[in-house]
């Protein structure tokens, strides 16, 4: 096993790992972490590390994920998606933390892209034609992604094309199965109904869900619901039931209905990729790159303004200084999300108080009954100070 005094995360700026020198860390999750480097001829790659080294039991773990990720990506070859150079074992050959080698794609990912740039709905479906076309390409190949989300789409800076990236939940017919978990690995608010209904109904015990391509498409279309209207669909942070029981009631709003800004034409897309069953969705990728490419064709001068307005200077969504990111993409995105517009400032419904709020009130909300009695005395002694002053 790798020694204690090795390990990825304890990776600092200007270190070696092979022939690479890494550069910075550009991101930590679960199971793994990824380290912008360069090599001696200064190209530039991701450097992705297994966060445990091979196990000797046969129990499932961030190496055997990794593993089977290698596998996926060598079965694809795509300008749209991550590229995988090499791997190998760190910092021992035999029983090293295994390191992928892939391309580095520089760019925002979708969601920062679409939060910062403010697309027109033209180039928003420009961007998710490309993607239907690289799902359908990786779905002809046997792979299926199992986790579509605007953080796992990276818009390449050099030519604004979009990059399918992190298939560390990606699948393939031949990959080992790692787990026993009824659902495959990925994130929880972006499964779609009918996986949901497979973990909530009575199954034989050991059963597991059979991904399918249109799971990827389902996925797809909360992504380009989000990027249209600045928001998800469904409350994101519902648990699987009560996410399945809000998808089957049909309660969302069309996107045109939720952004005005939005073509109507886009509505039926939308709700065909969320449809509650999978019949109802596109049966591929190729399905919907048509079906986006005849709403084009239609397309008008509203087309060509962006989705959103822009935002005041003291609203603006800035990229954090490198040397404040402590490389945990997840809590990164939390902060973002927090200091959107329409969560930075009160809802404009809210009238505002006609008097001055009570500097007392605070104190008075949280007073338990023992401390009334000298609450009172104290506030009748601050107001004979006042009066005296």
């Amino acid at each position: 096993m790798p020694g204690e005094d090795l390990h990825p995360l304890m990776l600092q700026e200007s270190e070696e790992v092979g022939a690479f020198r890494i550069i910075r860390r550009l991101a930590t999750g679960g199971f793994g972490a990824i380290f912008l480097a360069e090599s001696e001829t200064h190209r530039q790659v991701a450097l992705k590390f297994a966060l445990q080294g091979p196990s000797e039991e046969a129990a499932p773990g961030a190496d055997a994920r990794t593993w089977k990720e290698v596998h996926v990506l060598m079965r694809l070859e795509h300008p749209n998606v991550v590229e995988l150079l090499g791997y190998r074992r760190w910092p021992d050959a035999r029983n090293g933390y295994l390191v992928l080698i892939m391309g580095y794609v520089e760019g925002p990912t979708l969601s920062e892209w679409a939060l910062s740039e403010a697309p027109t709905p033209r180039r928003a479906v420009q961007v998710f034609q490309q993607l239907a076309l690289t799902l359908d390409a990786i779905h002809r190949a046997g792979v299926l992604h199992r986790d579509i989300k605007g953080n796992n789409i990276i818009i390449r800076a050099s030519d604004g094309q979009p990059v399918l990236v992190d298939f560390g939940s990606g699948d393939h017919a031949c990959s080992p199965v790692l787990t026993e978990d009824t659902l495959p690995p990925g994130t929880p608010s972006y499964r779609s109904p009918e996986a949901l209904r497979f973990w909530a109904q009575p199954r034989p015990s050991g059963a597991r869900y059979a991904f399918a391509p249109t799971d990827d498409l389902y996925s797809l279309g909360l992504v380009l619901y989000e990027v249209l209207t600045g928001s998800f669909p469904y409350p994101a942070s519902l648990p699987p039931a009560g996410l399945l029981a809000c998808i089957e009631a049909g309660g969302f709003l069309p996107p045109s209905v939720h952004n005005p800004r939005v073509p109507v034409a886009l509505d039926g897309i939308v709700e065909r990729l969320l449809s509650p069953s999978a019949a109802g969705r596109p049966p591929s990728g190729a399905a919907l790159f048509h079906a986006l490419g005849a709403a084009l064709d239609g397309a008008d001068a509203s087309w060509d303004a962006p989705l959103f307005p822009p935002r005041a200077p003291e609203d603006a969504v800035t990229e954090e200084a490198l040397e404040f990111f402590d490389g945990d993409e997840e809590a990164r995105e939390l902060r973002r999300w927090m200091r959107a517009p329409e969560r930075a400032r009160p809802p404009a419904t809210l009238a505002p108080p006609t008097e001055p709020a009570s500097p007392w009130a605070p104190l008075e909300a949280h007073a338990r009954p023992g401390w009334r009695r000298w609450l009172g005395a104290l506030k009748r002694r601050w107001a004979a100070l006042r009066a005296w002053r």
